[in-house]
């Protein structure tokens, strides 16, 4: 079976979803990055030639509207990881092109605007899916890893006053 080819709105060379979103896309064997689409022409080509090179094959540079990744025919899933004020117009446009949608959580801004999104996907019979990429970010994962040093002796000492 082929790859599903991924088109990643908001991904940058150097941003959030290079070290959250990016590093599983390139790793699993079921997809491959094909565009990536940032709101400048300079970021996007940066993007798609790091992207390019990581891959080890071409990945299309796409800037400001997102119908442009929507539409490409290379494309046969969009990931919109944006800021969520912009993921329901980013959706809706990859929604309208037809295209399958992972959309980065929260969906949308509000329960009225995620709700729009599902809504929009049900209607064009596309696959939507809502995901929670940011968990895989390093500054997360330290967080977490520091969270649990911090617990574990709390955890062990109520514990230890209970027997």
């Amino acid at each position: 079976m082929s790859p599903i080819k991924v088109g990643v709105v908001g991904l940058s060379s150097t941003g959030w979803a290079a070290s959250a979103l990016a590093p599983g896309l390139l790793n699993a064997p079921s997809f491959s990055l094909t565009a990536v689409s940032t709101t400048s022409a300079a970021s996007a080509e940066a993007s798609a030639e790091k992207y390019s090179a990581l891959a080890g094959h071409p990945v299309k540079p796409f800037h400001g509207d997102v119908s442009g990744i929507a539409n490409d025919n290379d494309v046969d899933l969009v990931a919109v990881s944006v800021k969520a004020p912009a993921h329901k117009a980013a959706a809706l446009a990859v929604i309208a092109a037809g295209k399958d949608v992972f959309i980065e959580w929260p969906a949308g801004a509000n329960a009225q605007e995620t709700a729009e999104i599902a809504a929009a996907a049900k209607a064009k019979g596309v696959k939507s899916v809502v995901g929670l990429q940011g968990r895989q970010a390093p500054s997360v994962k330290k967080v977490s890893c520091r969270m649990l040093l911090i617990e574990a002796p709390a955890n062990a000492m109520r514990r230890s006053r209970k027997s």
